[in-house]
């Protein structure tokens, strides 16, 4: 016990004997996974210390804001005030504490007055962090992980095995099953709890695999950071097994993921969302057993190492997200979630299905300049083009294929001005998503939800959209910034009054003629007005990427110059590969198993 308190921060500078009097002031006690240790608005007259497991941090509003581990405090900043608790703390697996209560502080407080100036010390710190903190936990991979089958299924022979050499490629990871438990420790005993506690001390990574046995299943259950659900994605009964109904209400979802595993890749992916519905999952994976890139790919999500890519809107501009992409596959470095906003989302979305760079490219060339999707005017009322083709196109390149189906991780972004936030899109057809993301005011008219939402272009308030990514998925970041994004000036060699008049602007419409001044024109400036508002929570954005890329674009190529697309694109090749030669976190991404 006092080798528990000399591992606190808080305690670290007592000697023994003040060691000692807090082992014989404090109380060992308990706490199931799932349990909670605090209640919000209880009255804080105990200070706790973790011995073993894991807690939460949960405010009232359902946010995650902590984690708390072993040698760590619970509650102190509460106890010193003397105020409530000000959030929930839940044990996230079986763990031991120490309680402290407030008469046996002051009464070991009044013998060692220095014990009091140590804790305040860390209280103080804590608060200054806690303070200058106010965004929601970033995604991180626990490490205790319990392994379970879906609606009773059994594991596919040979799973959980090929999950962990595939984390072992970036972690080092120790399977555990019920044939490994210790004869004569019972599944529901605080032993138990010890056993499990020397396991993870001894690999940077536990996966616990069910096995059938009911105490065993739930003990593992109950002891884990994570859960990872196991699916048939073509079995026909998808409802939830007992033991699911027991052990997913433990996890927050932000720690339960859904494995979906068909036997070959070729196989089409249908009915995803059948199996989401009822679970909640935070992330979802798809897995066919003939694929060792998907098992690759899966290892990385659990290891915290899974690559995203981040792309901005910029409407033609966003050809250059191709080529970067392109740059980084022919480089081994793959590519585990795609998120974007507008073009960030069509390229994203594009290669999210499964469609090379070189296809990509194409199509884009195919609906822009061969069925000139955004060339049609019409009376504007509603907008200013007729989005018909450009819905006919998007519709047909993109399908009405639900977003969980697709086999990569996305995720689009839109504004909702029903509710003057953002809209990120993760289910639903993902040609509503694209379309939605791409919305640019007045230019297209809105796209409208089921439920009555009104989205237009996420470009609005989210134009690079890191944080979404890095609250979804923990691992490294590329993130794409496109010419309107850089934030520089923008001038032009005109004048107001070279403005021309309605006659003027109808006559070089009908002759086709170029104006001698280049005047900005609607799509320039709604464009540009989108990056105004944003502009903040750009600066924001790029200073969490993990990798910058900036690929060059020609100054006079504008973001509806569909033309130069493919020009573009191997530029931002041209340009990544390079990059990726120079950048060492860039190199640190490629696949462990080609390095």
């Amino acid at each position: 016990m006092a080798n528990d308190f000399s591992q606190v921060e808080a305690f670290a500078g007592l000697d023994e004997a003040g060691l000692q009097a807090l082992q014989d002031a404090t109380e060992p006690i308990a706490v199931k996974g799932g349990d909670y240790l605090v209640r919000y608005g209880e009255e804080a007259d105990t200070l706790y210390l973790v011995s073993t497991g894991r807690f939460y941090v949960q405010l009232s509003n359902g946010r995650v804001v902590a984690e708390i581990g072993a040698g760590e405090p619970v509650g102190e900043l509460a106890f010193f005030s003397g105020g409530v608790r000000t959030a929930d703390v839940r044990a996230s697996r079986d763990s031991t504490v120490y309680r402290l209560t407030r008469a046996a502080y002051d009464s070991v407080v009044s013998t060692y007055p220095g014990i009091a100036d140590s804790i305040l010390s860390t209280v103080s710190a804590r608060l200054a962090i806690a303070t200058r903190s106010a965004r929601a936990m970033e995604a991180k991979p626990g490490k205790v992980v319990a392994l379970i089958p879906a609606a009773g299924a059994p594991l596919p022979e040979g799973f959980a095995e090929r999950l962990c050499a595939a984390l072992a490629r970036y972690d080092e990871p120790r399977m555990v099953t019920v044939a490994d438990k210790p004869d004569g420790v019972s599944a529901d005993s605080e032993g138990f709890g010890r056993w499990l506690g020397e396991l993870e001390r001894s690999a940077r990574r536990t996966i616990l695999v069910a096995g059938g046995d009911e105490q065993w299943d739930r003990a593992i259950a109950r002891n884990s950071d994570d859960l990872i659900i196991v699916a048939p994605l073509f079995e026909e009964e998808c409802g939830r097994s007992d033991l699911e109904d027991y052990a997913i209400p433990l996890f927050l979802r932000a720690n339960r993921t859904l494995l979906l595993w068909r036997e070959h890749e070729r196989q089409e992916i249908v009915g995803s969302g059948r199996w989401l519905d009822s679970r909640n999952v935070k992330l979802h994976h798809h897995v066919p057993l003939d694929s060792d890139a998907a098992f690759a790919r899966v290892g990385r999500f659990l290891a915290g190492r899974a690559n995203g890519v981040v792309l901005a809107g910029g409407g033609a501009l966003g050809c250059a997200h191709v080529g970067v992409m392109q740059a980084l596959l022919e480089n081994d470095i793959p590519i585990d979630f795609y998120g974007g906003t507008s073009a960030g989302a069509a390229m994203g979305g594009a290669l999210a299905q499964g469609l090379t760079p070189e296809q990509t490219i194409e199509q884009m060339q195919d609906m822009f300049i061969v069925k000139k999707a955004m060339k049609r005017v019409t009376v504007p009322v509603h907008s200013i083009l007729d989005p018909r083709v450009f819905d006919e196109q998007l519709e047909l390149r993109y399908s009405n294929k639900d977003i969980a189906d697709l086999p990569y991780n996305f995720f689009g972004v839109s504004t909702n001005l029903s509710t003057n936030s953002v809209y990120v899109h993760r289910r639903g057809p993902l040609w509503h998503a694209v379309r939605a993301s791409g919305s640019l005011p007045t230019i297209l008219p809105p796209f409208i939800t089921k439920e009555g939402d009104i989205l237009v272009d996420g470009g609005v308030l989210d134009n690079i959209p890191v944080m979404i990514m890095r609250e979804a998925k923990a691992g490294p970041n590329v993130v794409v910034s496109l010419r309107s994004d850089a934030g520089e000036e923008w001038r032009l060699d005109t004048k107001y009054s070279s403005l021309r008049s309605r006659g003027k602007l109808l006559a070089d419409i009908i002759f086709r003629r170029k104006p001698k001044h280049d005047f900005p024109s609607i799509v320039e400036i709604m464009s540009r007005s989108m990056v105004v508002s944003s502009a903040s929570v750009v600066r924001d954005s790029l200073s969490q990427a993990d990798v910058l890329l900036l690929p060059p674009i020609p100054e006079t190529m504008k973001i509806l110059d569909w033309h130069l697309g493919r020009d573009l694109s191997e530029t931002a090749r041209t340009y990544t590969t390079q990059r990726i030669i120079e950048h060492e976190a860039l190199a640190e991404m490629k696949d462990a198993g080609s390095a």
